[in-house]
C-alpha cells in the first residue's frame, strides 16, 4: 500500500527510496521472523513436550511486532508525505552539490598546468552499456601516477554509456601488457549501473524534483502546491552554485601534479534542467508562474553576475510565454507588473553597486 501510494502521488522512481528506508527494513525483517520462529515453536510443540520458554519468546516477538506496526504505520504516513520527500530529496542535493564545491584533497590544486586536447595521445572506450553511477576518484589519480599520465574522464555522475563509446583519454603512448593494465584500471574504476541512483548524481536529484512537480501541474492531479514546493527547494538547492559557480574537477596527485579531470555539471545546465520543463508546465498558471519568478529573483538577490545574467534570462523567457497564453488581460498585467518591479529593481541595485 505505501509503495502503490508513493509510486501514484510522487513518482515511480522514488521507491528505491522506501525500500531502501531502514525503517521499512526493520518492519518486514522482525514480522518475518517472528512468523518463521512461531512456525518452528508450534513445529517442536507436541504433547509430550510444551517450550514454555520458546511460547514466551513468541509472545514476546508478537508484542513487538504490534508496537512496531504502530511505529511504521506512523512512520509510512510521514514517508509518504510529498512536502517531507521534496526536502528529503533537496538535502541530498544540498549534499552532492557541497561535495563538488568543496575542497577536497587533490581538487584544483595542482602546480602544473592541465593538459590540454593535443597532448591526448590514446583512448579508453566503454565496454558495457548502462549509467554511470560512480567514479572510484583515488583509483584513477594513483592509475595516472603510476603511469605518468593524465586521465580526462569523457563522461561523468549520470551519463548512459554504450559499448565503444569514449569513456577517456590519456596523454601517454604505452605498449602491451602496461596498455592493458592502464585501460582496464580505467574501465573497473568507472561503476557502471542498470539504473540511476541519487546519490552523488545532482542532476537525477533535480529530475526528481522536476518529475514530482510535472506531475504535481498534469490535468489529473492538478497540485500546484506541490510544485510551488519543489521549485522552492530547487532554489534552496541551487544556492551555492549561484552565488560562487561551478568550478571544474581536477584532481592532483600528492606532488600537486594534475592527474584527473572528471566533467561535471556547470551552472547553465543545472538552471536550464530545472527551470525550462517547469516554465512550460506552468503555462497557463498564474500561481505557478509567479512563485518561479520567485524563485529566480530569489537565486538572483545573491547570484554573481554571471548567474544574474542567466536567470534574467529564464525570467524573460517566463514572460514571454505569459504573453502567448489566452490568460485574462488582468492576469497578465498583474504578472508583468510584478516582474518589472522585481527584476527592474534589481537592475538599478547593480548598477548601484557597479
Amino acid at each position: 500500500v505505501v509503495f502503490t501510494t508513493a509510486a501514484g502521488n510522487i513518482g515511480p522512481r522514488l521507491l528505491q527510496r522506501f525500500t531502501a528506508d531502514s525503517i521499512n527494513q526493520f518492519t518486514a525483517g522482525l514480522f518475518g521472523g517472528t512468523f518463521l520462529f512461531a512456525l518452528t515453536v508450534l513445529h517442536q510443540t507436541d504433547a509430550g513436550f510444551v517450550p514454555s520458554i520458546s511460547i514466551a519468546v513468541t509472545f514476546m516477538l508478537a508484542g513487538l511486532s504490534v508496537l512496531q506496526l504502530i511505529y511504521f504505520v506512523h512512520h509510512a504516513s510521514v514517508s509518504v508525505t510529498i512536502d517531507e520527500e521534496v526536502a528529503a530529496i533537496a538535502r541530498q542535493m544540498e549534499t552532492d552539490i557541497a561535495s563538488l564545491l568543496d575542497g577536497d584533497d587533490g581538487l584544483d590544486d595542482y602546480s602544473r598546468k592541465v593538459p590540454d586536447k593535443s597532448q591526448y595521445v590514446d583512448n579508453v572506450d566503454a565496454t558495457t552499456s548502462g549509467y554511470v553511477t560512480h567514479i572510484h576518484t583515488k583509483r584513477l589519480v594513483d592509475l595516472a601516477r603510476e603511469h605518468d599520465t593524465f586521465i580526462d574522464l569523457c563522461e561523468g555522475n549520470g551519463s548512459f554509456l554504450v559499448p565503444g563509446m569514449r569513456l577517456a583519454n590519456v596523454t601517454c603512448s604505452l605498449d602491451g601488457e602496461e596498455r592493458d593494465a592502464l585501460m582496464d584500471g580505467i574501465i573497473n574504476a568507472v561503476t557502471v549501473s542498470d539504473s540511476r541512483s541519487p546519490d552523488s548524481d545532482v542532476e537525477f536529484s533535480i529530475n526528481l524534483l522536476v518529475e514530482i512537480a510535472l506531475r504535481a501541474l498534469s490535468p489529473g492531479i492538478n497540485d500546484t502546491f506541490t510544485a510551488i514546493a519543489c521549485v522552492d527547494r530547487i532554489s534552496s538547492a541551487l544556492v551555492r552554485p549561484v552565488r560562487t559557480g561551478l568550478r571544474d574537477n581536477i584532481r592532483s596527485d600528492d606532488n600537486k601534479v594534475p592527474r584527473l579531470h572528471i566533467p561535471g555539471l556547470t551552472l547553465r545546465d543545472l538552471l536550464n534542467g530545472a527551470f525550462h520543463p517547469l516554465r512550460r508546465a506552468a503555462f497557463n498558471n498564474v500561481l505557478m508562474t509567479k512563485h518561479l519568478l520567485d524563485a529566480l529573483n530569489r537565486l538572483c538577490t545573491i547570484g554573481s553576475h554571471e548567474a544574474r545574467n542567466q536567470l534574467q534570462m529564464h525570467a524573460d523567457a517566463v514572460m514571454e510565454d505569459i504573453n502567448k497564453t489566452d490568460l485574462l488581460k488582468v492576469d497578465r498585467e498583474f504578472l508583468q507588473h510584478y516582474y518589472e518591479d522585481v527584476f527592474a529593481k534589481q537592475v538599478r541595485n547593480e548598477t548601484k553597486s557597479q
